[in-house]
């Protein structure tokens, strides 16, 4: 790295500087007259940028991403016309005299490989300049030739550059493209760890909301913080983000993510193994432990929690309340504490998600009023399977007394076998192929395309939670002749 070499010249006037109250203030317009050519693009300016590639963590003084031509990655270079006076440069060489290769290089070289990690194929050009935050033109020209024979104008970006001069020269590195690329592909494949989500109309994923990206970007503090949002909004899905961001960022930090059920925790499980790998990340795994309790929504001993843990989740507990908020916060002292709710708070630590982030590509609710549930059911599975639907199915019961007595019936009925989803459902033995049955206190996490909720009374926590388990379609049965079709909608 070329500011490497000068650093050690001036080492003792580059800290004095550091200290100079006015120093950061010189910083700031400069920054803004880049920022302002890169908006006046459509562009992207992303500053001290850390890029996570497997087990390896890179920071980018300036990453910018024009739709027309592709990424540039820069570094910021502090010098000044009076350190440099009468000084010279040269390439760092290794004892055997061959040249090494520059931060820069092997920049380039992990950016390329994180979007081919990510992407599979990718075509992205990417170009390097220097930003010299301190140095105008004049000043440059006027320093020792090596300066000039090592660092190439055409891609150094001075001071008193104004915005054209800025375009032009970021215009000169880089071939216009008519068809321009695609910023989420580019910059969410560099921040796929938590940058994208799943999407059904988007197969390669989606931004995060605002909402969302709020979340991510709040630092983390020795406190509660509560994730609230209804079923659907993406809570989980955006905390293991938070947890994977934290984990890769502090190679101290250590997290245990408490589940309601073994189920829910497998398949939370899944899916941040799942985004480690899309993402091309390394973690190691002793740092991250999954744990649920003996019984849904059982208190959690805090004694059973790993001493060493820096970050508390409590992932798919509801209903909370202040009393177990307040009982964390003293037995949890000097640790990150996340809680995800459906519910409102007026908590201080408080992040709402009021956007619906899994739209499914077909909902429909049915209801059927009946004096025999279990009859009107048996029709309906019939129907599906006569429509060769082999896609999983969840039948939704009231109460845990009904499920062996359902489960004997449809057996019988459609000469099917189908499982129970009870605490000791795992992964590990089953899976959710066939017809499924359950109560709603052990559906976290589960979704699935077809559901039935059998006898649920309306406007409650566990009728609003169980509606949101299928992706195609719900049939909601009840024997109650005073249901309300019109609350439930």
């Amino acid at each position: 790295m070329f500011s490497s070499i000068v650093a050690r010249l001036f080492k003792s006037k580059i800290q004095n500087d550091k200290t100079h109250p006015t120093k950061p203030q010189k910083q700031k317009q400069p920054i803004n007259i880049l920022e302002h050519s890169i908006l006046d693009l459509n562009g992207t300016l992303q500053r001290d940028f850390t890029l996570f590639h497997h087990d390896n963590k890179l920071l980018i003084d300036l990453l910018i991403f024009l739709p027309h031509y592709g990424l540039y990655f820069g570094e910021k270079i502090s010098w000044t016309a009076q350190e440099l006076q009468e000084a010279s440069i040269e390439r760092f060489s290794k004892k055997n005299k061959k040249s090494a290769t520059t931060r820069l290089e092997a920049t380039e070289k992990i950016l390329h490989q994180k979007l081919e990690d990510v992407l599979s194929f990718d075509s992205t050009p990417i170009q390097r300049f220097f930003w010299m935050e301190h140095l105008c033109e004049s000043e440059f020209d006027a320093l020792h030739s090596s300066f000039h024979t090592l660092l190439s104008k055409d891609r150094l970006i001075f001071s008193d550059d104004d915005i054209q001069h800025i375009q032009e020269k970021l215009f000169s590195l880089s071939v216009y493209q008519e068809a321009p690329y695609s910023k989420l592909k580019v910059l969410g494949s560099l921040q796929a760890h938590t940058l994208l989500l799943p999407a059904l109309d988007e197969p390669f994923g989606t931004f995060l909301s605002t909402q969302q990206q709020a979340f991510l970007n709040a630092p983390l503090e020795a406190t509660v913080t509560i994730l609230n949002g209804n079923c659907a909004s993406g809570k989980s899905t955006v905390l293991i983000r938070k947890v994977l961001q934290e984990l890769l960022g502090n190679i101290n930090a250590k997290a245990v993510i408490v589940t309601p059920t073994l189920l829910s925790g497998e398949i939370l499980r899944k899916e941040f193994i799942a985004l480690c790998d899309f993402s091309a990340v390394e973690l190691d795994d002793t740092r991250l432990t999954f744990l649920s309790t003996p019984a849904p929504y059982d208190a959690v001993n805090v004694k059973s929690l790993p001493k060493d843990a820096s970050i508390i989740v409590y992932d798919g507990f509801q209903p909370f309340n202040a009393t177990f908020v307040d009982q964390m916060n003293v037995e949890l002292k000097e640790k990150s504490i996340f809680i995800t709710s459906p519910l409102d708070s007026d908590y201080k630590g408080f992040y709402p998600l009021t956007d619906t982030y899994r739209f499914p590509t077909l909902k429909t609710i049915q209801f059927a009023h009946t004096k025999g549930a279990i009859f009107s059911l048996l029709m309906g599975l019939r129907e599906l399977f006569n429509a060769d639907i082999s896609t999983p199915i969840l039948v939704i019961l009231n109460h845990n007394d009904l499920l062996t007595e359902y489960k004997t019936i449809i057996d019988e009925y459609l000469n099917i076998e189908c499982q129970l989803l009870t605490s000791s459902f795992s992964l590990q033995y089953k899976n959710l192929d066939s017809v499924t049955l359950t109560t709603a206190q052990y559906i976290s996490g589960v979704s699935v395309p077809h559901c039935y909720v059998i006898n649920l009374q309306p406007n409650t926590l566990e009728y609003s939670i169980a509606l949101t388990r299928a992706t195609h379609s719900v049939t909601v049965i009840s024997e109650d002749i005073h249901y309300d079709d019109s609350i439930s909608q």
